[in-house]
């Protein structure tokens, strides 16, 4: 620097919390600039315990101001063993800190001025614990509110009881109070002053109560479909509907697109419901009566979710109802890739033999360890089948609600959150990519994670641009990765091009790799139970209540 630059001090208190204990994790991070405040930072960072909380705080303290000018940088943590850890006086021993603790000793390669740790009781660190606090206490009540959905609500004299429809017990609520006798309200909502499910649950009953009795009652009331998705043809979509119909007797009228501009307008804007397509902020515009644009599949990376924001009254929803049909397929690729069974087929068609003849034995899947990033419905699935093949199933989910509970009840050997992803991969023998397209999966596997992966096989049922393309050519050309089995891509057919190869890279060169069409999903029994899904919704919209699987706009899923 040259001369006659004022040089700062940068003090940066931090603090994590997680609730409750082990449980969500959320972060705190206030900076000041000679003692005047310049940044506020609160951010829910996954699952854990309060000391990881705090680890995850220090890092995003130290991204916070790594590119700041200073003399020297303070950090004001409450938790002596942190401070006392990263000042190498104590030496971590748990292996989810020690992830972090690396990463706190890459960042500080990368920051110039010295920087310090210094212990700082909770009472001076009262901002920094407040910005963690009210984002969890945020967060948890969100959670509870989207739980109530599936409770029932049955009016008790002054008091009301809850049920819930999965374990079939009942719960007393007392709204004068408030009051609940679930385990979550007398262990957790009195410390923190939030309201349980139960008591959510009867809230929205109360609510829903309100507002039907002030609704004027409609006459001839009908619910407009139109279905622009091409999943399966305009007849079988109907056929499939209105068998499903014949029950409940819904008043609907279902369309199909028009070949006019005029008349798809039209169409648009007397919708209730629009299944599949993909709509634009103009189609929105015009579409004032539309309650639900559902996506009849899991994928919604084709829609720009963003146009949705402007427009809350409209549900954006998929459907997972084709899991039973992917996590097969996807073990039907993994069985093929590790059994050679393709080239063995054409081998032998040709006369050569291998196995015991060449004394090429295959792989047995038993004992090995799989990896299942996304443990969502169809990872869940994918982790039940490898669990009866007598596998070690380490997983990574987005959110684990409660630490242990789905490891626990499902007998994984490990779950972690996407910060713990490179274990997962250092210690899978194969590895099934099961999760969406958003901004944070896409190019998640790329060149460094492969380099981690020498000997391993790669699954992918997810979507393609998940996985770099030019990283995974590289790495599968070259031997390093054992081999592949890809059923989604980054190229398909068109109108004008009807026959197309799946990457701009030879991959379909590649001896290595089983290529399958992307039709994991598509099957007899899960086009019934997607179009199902969609009907379910479509009942629900009719009768006013909140539809299943409603996407995220922010998240992307």
């Amino acid at each position: 620097m040259g001369k006659g630059v004022d040089m700062t001090k940068i003090l940066v208190r931090v603090d994590g919390s997680c609730m409750p204990n082990p449980g969500k994790m959320a972060i705190g991070v206030v900076v000041y600039r000679d003692g005047e405040l310049i940044s506020k930072v609160n951010e829910i960072v996954g699952v854990g315990t309060n000391n990881m909380a705090e680890y995850h705080a220090v890092i995003r303290g130290l991204e916070e101001v790594k590119d700041m000018l200073a003399d020297q940088i303070e950090f004001y943590c409450d938790s002596q063993l942190l401070v006392k850890q990263l000042n190498k006086q104590f030496k971590v021993k748990n292996p989810k800190i020690i992830l972090l603790y690396q990463k706190i000793q890459e960042l500080l390669e990368q920051i110039k001025p010295p920087v310090f740790f210094v212990w700082n009781r909770r009472e001076e660190n009262h901002l920094a614990d407040s910005l963690a606090r009210k984002l969890l206490i945020k967060e948890e009540q969100n959670q509870r509110a989207m739980a109530s959905n599936d409770l029932e609500v049955m009016v008790d004299g002054n008091n009301y009881l809850v049920k819930n429809q999965k374990s079939q017990k009942v719960y007393h609520v007392n709204l004068e109070i408030p009051e609940c006798d679930c385990y979550d309200f007398q262990n957790h909502c009195k410390e923190w002053n939030l309201e349980c499910k139960h008591i959510v649950a009867v809230r929205k009953y109360l609510k829903m109560k309100e507002q039907q009795s002030e609704k004027p009652k409609e006459e001839n009331k009908r619910i407009e479909i139109l279905i622009l998705s091409k999943m399966v043809s305009q007849r079988v979509w109907q056929e499939i509907l209105n068998r499903l119909n014949l029950e409940k007797k819904l008043p609907m009228d279902i369309d199909f697109p028009c070949q006019s501009k005029e008349g798809i307008e039209s169409q648009i804007a007397q919708a209730d419901v629009i299944v599949g397509g993909e709509l634009t902020e103009k189609d929105l515009l015009i579409a004032k009566k539309l309650k639900l644009f559902q996506i009849p599949f899991a994928g919604i990376d084709k829609q720009d979710l963003r146009v949705f924001q402007k427009f809350p009254q409209t549900a954006v929803c998929n459907t997972h109802a084709n899991h039973h049909a992917v996590s097969e397929h996807a073990f039907a690729l993994l069985l093929a890739l590790t059994k050679k069974i393709i080239p063995y087929d054409h081998d032998l068609r040709n006369g050569k033999w291998h196995g015991f003849v060449s004394q090429e034995p295959t792989m047995q899947l038993y004992g090995k360890n799989i990896g299942i990033i996304g443990l969502g419905a169809i990872g869940l699935e994918i982790a039940k089948k490898a669990l009866a093949f007598g596998m070690n199933v380490y997983a990574i989910k987005r959110r684990v609600q409660k630490e242990g509970l789905v490891q626990k009840e499902y007998g994984l050997t490990f779950l972690g959150t996407p910060g713990e992803l490179d274990y997962v991969v250092e210690n899978s023998d194969f590895i099934i990519l099961a999760v969406p397209l958003t901004p944070k999966t896409e190019n998640m596997f790329d060149d460094r994670l492969f380099r981690k992966m020498k000997g391993k096989y790669l699954v992918n049922i997810g979507r393609g641009r998940v996985v770099n393309e030019e990283a995974l050519y590289y790495y599968l050309k070259n031997g390093y990765l054992a081999g592949a089995a890809i059923d989604t891509w980054y190229q398909y057919p068109d109108k004008n091009h009807p026959e197309k190869y799946p990457s701009q890279y030879p991959i379909h060169e590649l001896d290595n790799v089983i290529l399958s069409p992307h039709n994991a999903g598509y099957t007899d029994q899960a086009i019934e139970e997607n179009i199902s899904s969609v009907y379910q919704n479509i009942l629900k919209i009719f009768n006013g209540e909140r539809p299943d699987n409603q996407v995220n706009l922010s998240e992307g899923y």
